[in-house]
């Protein structure tokens, strides 16, 4: 390990066990107007950037949902951006029918087109907040998510019982490793049963599943 990844190790791994001991920090004013304003204005050069940086962005997430062993026939995409995660998804699972939100409306915009001109069906992009979602108890079979905060009590609330959510970063690597029972420890106490976190390149995702 170089010393670069071990100073972002060293550093990741105080902040994402402060995250998840602390996941109300995710819903103060200021964090929320943060995730409002910011995709406003990374929305343009969005897809720019994730190309430049595919490679860290692309393999946990890839990884994770290689790890889906069941075939899923109604998904939710959380926080979908410009819809990398969908598509993926919708290549994945073509027979299933997703969901992929966002509260970023210029991103969302960003994604219909794309379907749009590629001929996908199967994805609904849809405007909404992840910390509060429009959908009942229980119906989802899988949901998925990436880079972006996840507001865990509120995706387990749409997940059907015996579900799988799959959280995947491009970042925090080992971090994660590191911070295994605390995850695991957040995910019981949300209902979820921790199968897998893996450290994939500078990334990493974890997969439960609920009980």
């Amino acid at each position: 390990m170089s010393n670069i990844i071990k100073l972002k190790t060293l550093l990741l791994t105080p902040l994402i066990k402060f995250a998840v001991k602390h996941p109300g920090i995710m819903e103060t004013k200021i964090f929320m107007k943060a995730m409002i304003i910011f995709p406003a204005k990374l929305s343009k050069s969005y897809d720019a950037k994730i190309v430049a940086g595919i490679n860290d962005y692309e393999m946990a997430l890839d990884s994770g949902l290689a790890r889906i062993n069941s075939e899923p026939e109604i998904i939710l995409d959380l926080c979908t951006g410009t819809g990398f995660a969908a598509f993926k998804i919708a290549k994945l699972f073509p027979v299933a029918m997703i969901d992929a939100v966002d509260q970023s409306k210029e991103m969302i915009e960003i994604a219909r087109e794309k379907a749009k001109v590629d001929g996908i069906q199967n994805i609904h992009f849809k405007k909404g907040n992840a910390i509060k979602l429009e959908y009942a108890d229980n119906e989802f079979d899988f949901i998925a998510t990436s880079n972006a905060p996840i507001y865990l009590s509120e995706a387990v609330r749409v997940l059907r019982p015996g579900g799988l959510i799959l959280v995947a970063y491009s970042f925090g690597g080992d971090a994660f490793g590191k911070a295994k029972k605390i995850i695991s420890h957040y995910l019981e106490m949300n209902g979820l049963k921790l199968l897998e976190i893996k450290s994939i390149g500078s990334g990493a995702y974890v997969l439960g599943e609920k009980k």
